[in-house]
């Protein structure tokens, strides 16, 4: 894909991610935390605001749901925050399920109503999943409530992005306007079917992922025995698992490997040229948005500090379509395919 240069006045929005920031007491054996408590969360979102952002992404199944009750004990009147229903159980997202686990989320923000409603992903693959028809009534009904503004997919094929939209149009309902997925200069799956299809119906996208778990961070080497314990590719734990199938490849390192070597003839940090490329070369525009993560306050101000400089030089441009040409025939899906029930089962919580 040919890369296109953005204007400022056209770059994507900044939003942050809160899939690591829990209580306390929130366990690292059920979930990706990171940072823990009130006093260590806070710095996070005033740092974030210090920078012209305001909106904020959380999922009811965060750290169990504590994510969505630390954030509930801060200042937030000031910013947008966006939640997510996940499908654990087949039916989830039926007309009796999903307004319950989405008022669920209301009281553990404590808030009248949020900015987006995601459905997090597809209705688990069952004969006791829940028809579109029946999920877009009951998102509907909440919409009428006036318990948010704006509805929200994330995980689903560009064809189920079709139908929905359709089924809504045709019944007069709220109709998806956001779409949150993985994408990143290692991860383009987007590129192909979905992005076309979310311009036909004029639906944002939302990337997740922009630095690939981190990898292109340039932190991590493919050759390495040991992994943090407890973090992110730590391969003896749930979430663990999950990242390095997506990521821990031998094509993706190699790629890696000749990016750094690019970036670091034009004095630029692997970090900071995946940044500027996301906001300035992708097939992202004014609409759509970039979800940045952070485990430090020192992470999160260096991330927005380079997402706010320029385009890249020709030479990382290539370097970059060279690195997707390599990774490609080994990238992840961008919707829930056949990998659905082995997540769906890493992120129901733990039986004690």
């Amino acid at each position: 894909m040919t890369n296109q240069t953005t204007t400022i006045a056209n770059i994507p929005r900044v939003i942050l991610g809160t899939m690591t920031f829990g209580l306390e007491g929130t366990s690292a054996e059920t979930s990706v935390v990171r940072v823990r408590g009130v006093k260590n969360v806070a710095p996070f979102l005033e740092t974030f605001h210090t920078h012209g952002h305001i909106e904020i992404d959380t999922a009811r199944i965060y750290c169990n749901g504590d994510t969505e009750t630390v954030l509930s004990q801060l200042p937030t009147a000031h910013l947008k925050i966006s939640t997510k229903v996940y499908p654990l159980e087949a039916g989830s997202h039926n007309k009796g399920n999903l307004p319950k686990q989405f008022r669920e989320s209301l009281k553990a923000l404590k808030a009248e109503k949020v900015d987006i409603l995601y459905l997090h992903a597809p209705d688990s693959c069952s004969g006791l999943c829940a028809p579109y028809e029946e999920t877009i009534k009951a998102i509907d009904d909440l919409y009428k409530e006036g318990l948010f503004d704006r509805f929200g997919l994330s995980a689903y094929a560009a064809w189920n992005v079709a139908q929905i939209y359709e089924l809504c149009k045709q019944h007069g309902y709220v109709r998806p306007s956001v779409y949150q997925g993985m994408y990143n200069p290692i991860a383009r799956s987007v590129t192909t079917e979905l992005l076309p299809c979310l311009e036909y119906y004029n639906i944002g996208f939302y990337a997740f992922n922009p630095i690939a778990g981190g990898v292109l961070s340039g932190k991590y080497k493919f050759e390495e025995d040991e992994v943090k314990e407890g973090g992110r590719y730590d391969p003896n734990s749930r979430f663990g698992k999950v990242f390095r199938e997506r990521y821990w490849k031998k094509t993706t390192f190699e790629a890696i490997q000749a990016l750094t070597v690019v970036a670091t003839a034009n004095n630029i940090t692997l970090l900071e040229a995946t940044l500027r490329w996301i906001r300035h070369h992708s097939s992202l525009t004014v609409k759509d948005g970039i979800i940045m993560g952070a485990s430090s306050v020192a992470q999160l101000e260096e991330s927005l500090t380079e997402l706010d400089k320029g385009p890249l030089p020709e030479a990382m441009l290539k370097a970059f379509d060279d690195a997707w040409e390599h990774v490609k025939a080994t990238t992840t899906w961008y919707f829930r395919g056949p990998d659905a029930p082995i997540l769906i089962d890493l992120l129901k919580p733990e039986k004690k």
